[in-house]
């Protein structure tokens, strides 16, 4: 099935938002308040933002790779570093770790950042060799830290469907995406079980969102494309992108309706990176849908 012949989703042609060849950016938020999309450069060691209304962009150089970024509510961004939750000081690029996540396992770093409705950060881990099973996805409620769940290899996502109790978690390195109950109130997630395998097709599900009719997005390394899907685990429509590793996806945009899609040049072969002058760009597509911005953060101030 291809995004010609879906029409549950609209308007599926994509355009190249930025033409940047980032090496594996990862983590779109639409923040609302500043009508801005956020991202990072994991191997490239960037934190970027860019205003379509504009067409400004901000790049800063941070000291180690980020594996996501959140905004506070007072519009300052932290980075999922290394060490745990950083601030990102925006004049030198300088980052201060205010929450400590995985500080005793310096073979890891942190791999996602997302914020949900109630304003508490999830932040997945990966080792640096991927070694199995030696990551975790936390949850972050002001300063205090819960691990959520453990024995992950590569944690993407997570992806929140909170009017339905709904948590998504994708594991890369293993192909796989598992759903969780989620008690919207506490944070607190169960009954966890499968709900896609990628192993037999050898795809790389990544970062996801929900949209605002229940449906889950994933981007899917090696597909070149976005598949969304239902409640029961059903494809219901794929949007092609044209370079074969889209990263993680999220709802912005004026009306919400816009789909920001990121994507890798790392994790292309030399042929693929000579044959694909569009990896490592921004797209974005209005597939007939709406979702959430990014929400904030309300942090806690450290001294």
């Amino acid at each position: 099935m291809r995004a010609s012949d879906v029409s549950v989703m609209g308007d599926t042609s994509v355009e190249k938002l930025l033409s940047l060849r980032a090496e594996h950016a990862v983590g779109p938020i639409w923040d609302a308040p500043t009508a801005r999309l956020w991202w990072v450069d994991i191997t490239a060691e960037r934190v970027h933002c860019f205003d379509p209304q504009t067409g400004a962009t901000w790049s800063w150089k941070t000291p180690g790779p980020p594996g996501g970024v959140v905004l506070d509510t007072s519009g300052q961004p932290l980075v999922a570093a290394p060490g745990g939750l950083a601030v990102l000081d925006r004049t030198t690029g300088s980052t201060e770790v205010v929450v400590p996540i995985e500080h005793d396992k310096p073979e890891n770093r942190a791999n996602d950042a997302k914020v949900d409705g109630r304003g508490r950060v999830w932040v997945g881990t990966m080792a640096l060799d991927k070694r199995p099973r030696n990551a975790a996805l936390y949850r972050v409620d002001a300063d205090q830290v819960t691990c959520v769940v453990d024995g992950l290899t590569i944690s993407n996502g997570p992806a929140f469907d909170e009017s339905a109790g709904r948590l998504y978690l994708a594991d890369t390195g293993v192909m796989i995406v598992d759903v969780f109950d989620l008690d919207v109130a506490t944070g607190a997630v169960s009954d966890r079980r499968r709900f896609l395998d990628f192993g037999d097709a050898g795809l790389w599900p990544d970062g996801m969102t929900v949209d605002d009719e229940g449906m889950l997005w994933i981007a899917l390394g090696r597909a070149g494309a976005v598949h969304r899907y239902r409640q029961d685990g059903t494809l219901d429509g794929i949007v092609e992108i044209p370079t074969s590793n889209p990263t993680s996806v999220a709802f912005g945009g004026a009306d919400g309706a816009d789909l920001f899609i990121t994507s890798s040049w790392y994790d292309l072969d030399t042929a693929g990176r000579g044959t694909q002058p569009h990896a490592g760009a921004i797209f974005r597509c209005r597939p007939g849908v709406t979702g959430r911005p990014s929400p904030r953060y309300p942090r806690t101030e450290f001294t």
